[in-house]
C-alpha cells in the first residue's frame, strides 16, 4: 500500500492540452503583449487576467471529466474496502464457554484427583513415620527388577549342580545321572537354605526392634546351621563313595552324621564339594540380604508402596490435566480461527486499497499533467507580459499559477477506512491474547485446587 503511493506517476496532457498547444490555439504570447501595451493586468491587480482566465477554461473541462471518474473511482474503492472491511468478531464467547467446560470437568475430576492425592500423601507420611521409627536416614535400595538376582540365583544353582554331578558320578554305581540327580538336589537345597538366611536372618539383624532381631539372628543360626549340616554331609559321603569304590556297600538307612568325620575326610573331591557348597551358600545369602529388597525389613515395601501411589497420583494428573487442557485447546483453536479470519479480510482489504490507489495515481497524473500544462501556459503569458510592460508587473504574477481542478487527495478517506481496519486488527490480536492468557490462569488454578494448593493471590 505504501508503495503504491511512494513514486508519483508521470503523464502528458491530452492533445491540444500541452503549453505549447494552448498558446497557439489561444494566441497567448500576442494577448500578453497587447496587455502590456495598454498596462494590463494593472500593476495593483489581483485577479487573474482574461487570457489566464481563457488558459483555466480550456484546460476545465478535460480536467472535470478526470475528476469525475476519479470520484468514480473513489467511491468504488471506499465502496469495495466497506464489503471487505474486517467482520468484528467475538473473542470473548470461546472464552466463557471454555470456562464452564474447565468447571464442568474439574467437578468431574475432584472426587478422584482427592482420592489419588490422600493415597499419595498416606504413603509418603507412613514411609516417613517408618524411617524415624527405625532411624532409617537412607533412601531405599533395591533393584527394578528381580529377574537379573533370580536368574544369578539359578546360574549359581546350576553352576554346582554340574559340578558336584561330576564328582558324585566318579564313584557313583549309577554314573552320571545318579550323580546329577543327587548333585541337583544338593545344590537346590544349598541355594534354598542360603537365600532364607540371607532374606529371613541377615535382613532381621539389624531391626531396631530387640525381639525381632533375636529371632532373625535364631532363624541366621539354625539355617546356617543346616546349610553347615548338609554341605559337611554331602562331603563325608562324597569321602565314603571314594573310600569304598569299586565294592558293593550297603550304606543302609542310616543318614546320620559323625562331627569328627570332617577330620578325616581323605578324598579332594570331598573338600572341594565342601568348599563349593559352602560358597555358593554364601553367594545365595548375599542376594536373600540385599539382591531382591531393601536389607531392611519392610523398608523397600514401604518405599514401593509410596512411590506406587505418588506415580498412581503422576499418571492420573497427567490424565485429568489433558481432559482440563480439551476445552482450552478448542477455546484457542476458535480464538485463532476468528483471528485468522479477520487478519485474511485485512488483508484483501490490502490489496483492494493497493489496486485503487495504482489506478488512482493515473487518473492523478493526467489531472497532474493537465494542471501542469495550464500553469506553464499561464506562465509563458505572465513571461511574455512582463517583458514587455513598461511599469512593473502585478504582484500575483511571482503566485503558482491555480489549478484547473480540486485537490488530488481522493484516497484520503479510503485510507482512513485502512487504517481503522488496522487498528480494530491489533485490538482483536490483544484481545485474542488476553483471552488466551485468562483461559491459562483459570487452567492453573483449577489445578491448584484440585491439588489442595490455594489459589493465585
Amino acid at each position: 500500500m505504501d508503495g503504491a503511493q511512494g513514486k508519483l506517476t508521470t503523464a502528458k496532457p491530452p492533445q491540444g492540452l500541452s503549453a505549447q498547444a494552448l498558446d497557439k490555439r489561444l494566441g497567448l504570447r500576442r494577448r500578453a503583449r497587447e496587455d502590456a501595451a495598454r498596462n494590463l493586468p494593472r500593476n495593483d491587480s489581483d485577479d487573474l487576467s482574461p487570457a489566464e482566465h481563457s488558459v483555466v477554461e480550456a484546460v476545465a473541462g478535460e480536467r472535470a471529466r478526470v475528476d469525475q471518474v476519479r470520484n468514480e473511482a473513489k467511491a468504488e474503492a471506499e465502496r469495495r474496502l466497506r464489503a471487505l472491511a474486517p467482520t468484528p468478531q467475538d473473542f470473548s464467547g470461546p472464552a466463557l464457554e471454555a470456562r464452564l467446560a474447565l468447571k464442568q470437568a474439574a467437578g468431574r475430576l475432584a472426587h478422584d484427583w482427592n482420592d489419588a492425592a490422600q493415597r499419595a500423601a498416606t504413603g509418603r507420611d507412613e514411609l516417613d513415620a517408618f524411617k524415624h521409627t527405625h532411624g532409617l536416614r537412607r533412601a531405599a535400595v533395591y533393584p527394578r527388577s528381580t529377574l537379573l538376582q533370580v536368574g544369578l540365583l539359578f546360574a549359581a544353582a546350576v553352576f554346582e549342580a554340574m559340578f558336584s554331578a561330576a564328582l558324585f558320578a566318579e564313584d557313583d554305581r549309577r554314573g552320571l545321572l545318579g550323580g546329577a540327580i543327587t548333585a541337583i538336589g544338593l545344590s537346590g537345597a544349598n541355594v534354598t537354605l542360603g537365600f532364607l538366611a540371607g532374606f529371613l536372618g541377615l535382613r532381621y539383624l539389624q531391626h531396631a526392634k530387640l525381639a525381632i532381631k533375636s529371632a532373625g539372628a535364631a532363624g541366621f543360626a539354625a539355617l546356617a546351621f543346616l546349610a553347615l549340616m548338609l554341605n559337611l554331609f554331602a562331603a563325608d559321603w562324597r569321602d565314603r563313595l571314594a573310600t569304598l569304590a569299586g565294592g558293593q556297600i550297603d550304606m543302609g538307612s542310616d543318614a546320620s552324621f559323625h562331627l569328627w568325620s570332617l577330620l578325616q575326610l581323605n578324598s579332594p573331591q570331598a573338600i572341594i564339594l565342601l568348599m563349593l557348597g559352602a560358597g555358593v551358600w554364601v553367594f545365595a545369602a548375599l542376594k536373600g540380604y540385599s539382591g531382591f529388597d531393601d536389607p531392611y525389613p519392610d523398608y523397600g515395601k514401604m518405599d514401593r508402596a509410596a512411590r506406587a501411589a505418588g506415580d498412581a497420583l503422576s499418571d492420573f494428573r497427567n490424565e485429568a490435566r489433558l481432559e482440563l487442557e480439551t476445552p482450552i485447546d478448542a477455546a484457542k483453536a476458535q480464538l485463532s480461527a476468528r483471528l485468522e479470519k479477520m487478519r485474511a479480510e485485512y488483508e484483501a482489504m490490502s490489496k483492494a486499497f493497493d489496486a485503487a490507489a495504482v489506478k488512482m495515481e493515473a487518473l492523478d497524473a493526467r489531472a497532474r499533467a493537465l494542471d501542469d500544462a495550464a500553469a506553464a501556459a499561464i506562465a509563458l503569458y505572465r513571461q511574455e507580459n512582463a517583458a514587455a510592460r513598461t511599469g512593473p508587473a502585478p504582484a500575483y504574477f511571482g503566485a503558482p499559477p491555480p489549478a484547473a481542478g480540486p485537490s488530488l487527495d481522493a484516497l484520503g478517506p479510503a485510507a482512513a477506512m485502512i487504517d481503522d481496519a488496522r487498528a480494530k486488527l491489533a485490538e482483536a490480536q490483544a484481545q485474542s491474547v488476553q483471552a488466551q492468557e485468562s483461559l491459562l490462569l483459570e487452567l492453573e488454578d483449577a489445578t491448584r485446587r484440585l491439588d489442595g494448593a490455594p489459589d493465585r493471590p
